[in-house]
């Protein structure tokens, strides 16, 4: 497995910034276009209406920019749960989870073949994703323990979210399944509850991860 570079350096001037998201944004568009062999920093300066110079400042390969791009995705995807999480507004927890995969379903689909490329064709490069799921599990711990769940079970059940929805926000995005939007929404929702309010009596745990009583029936099937 080849070990992508990091950035440089991180911009702090607003300038810096608005230059460094337009040379991201043009990566992303010459990656889908051309794929890894045909992009270069000299193609993306070129597109990006910057100088190679310029480009180098932050970046110094093409492998740091596409690991920019997948630290860029990781940290949306772990906004949008934090986002959710703050939420003071939803009553239940299928509510909760039903408004955290629409979120995630909008963010992929926005570019799903760039999603597709991070996701597949650029597997070969390590680019930090034990780190970003250590992020994503935290902060979905922090969406979940409002809901009553035991001190001991909350970091598993948070890592088996996380698991459950990304994959198959992800396996929706790339395979594109005759299945409308709203239809999957209710699908991750009642996996994602059936998991974490699963019977004492179930072979998979000797405990639901809920309290009794979080999430009844009528919830679920308001969902």
């Amino acid at each position: 497995m080849k070990h992508a570079q990091l950035p440089r350096k991180v911009p702090t001037q607003a300038r810096s910034r608005m230059m460094v998201e337009t040379i991201l944004k043009t990566t992303a568009t010459v990656v889908v276009k051309h794929g890894y062999a045909g992009t270069n920093t000299n193609l993306v300066a070129e597109r990006a209406g910057v100088s190679v110079g310029s480009v180098y400042q932050y970046f110094p390969n093409k492998d740091a920019l596409i690991a920019a791009l997948y630290e860029r995705h990781a940290q949306a995807v772990n906004q949008i749960i934090l986002d959710v999480a703050g939420r003071q507004d939803v009553a239940d927890l299928p509510s909760h989870i039903t408004l955290l995969v629409r979120g995630l379903l909008q963010l992929h689909l926005q570019e799903p073949e760039l999603h597709r490329m991070l996701d597949k064709d650029f597997a070969f490069l390590s680019i930090g994703s034990s780190e970003h799921q250590a992020r994503i599990t935290h902060s979905m711990e922090c969406l979940l323990q409002r809901w009553r769940l035991t001190q001991g079970n909350l970091q598993s059940a948070a890592w088996l979210t996380a698991q459950m929805i990304m994959s198959m926000v992800k396996a929706y995005t790339l395979d594109a399944p005759q299945i409308s939007q709203a239809g999957i929404e209710d699908a991750i929702c009642c996996s994602v509850t059936g998991l974490l309010c699963a019977s004492p009596h179930s072979s998979f745990t000797q405990a639901g991860y809920l309290a009794k009583g979080v999430v009844t029936h009528s919830h679920l099937g308001a969902a």
